[in-house]
């Protein structure tokens, strides 16, 4: 294979895990979401389990599940019942939640402490 071909084949295989997820614009647009998308696919992610130098964990690190965000955040979930049963069925405790985000797929990520 000729240098241009195995650049090009690298560069196509690794778009899709670089476009994988995107961050809403706003925690606001998130939380709007939540509240009004019926039965939200989503992904919950510990940030114990992400890489000292995920730009996630340096975005989360710091947020309590007491601050205002966070509440807020935890309250657009509560208030969409059929995304808070599927939590809970899950055994993932809604106040331990700190962030989310919006993938492009459409589901939400979502950040546990």
């Amino acid at each position: 294979m000729n240098r241009f071909t195995k650049i090009a084949s690298v560069t196509l295989l690794a778009a899709p895990s670089v476009a994988g997820y995107s961050h809403a614009a706003t925690p606001r647009a998130v939380d709007e979401a939540l509240r009004s998308t019926a039965n939200p696919a989503f992904n919950v992610v510990e940030l114990s389990s992400l890489g000292h130098r995920s730009p996630v964990l340096a975005e989360y690190k710091d947020v309590s599940p007491a601050s205002t965000s966070a509440r807020d955040l935890q309250t657009a979930i509560e208030s969409n019942r059929s995304l808070s049963r599927q939590l809970t069925a899950e055994n993932v405790e809604i106040g331990n939640i700190v962030g989310a985000e919006r993938a492009a797929d459409g589901s939400f990520i979502f950040y546990l402490r």
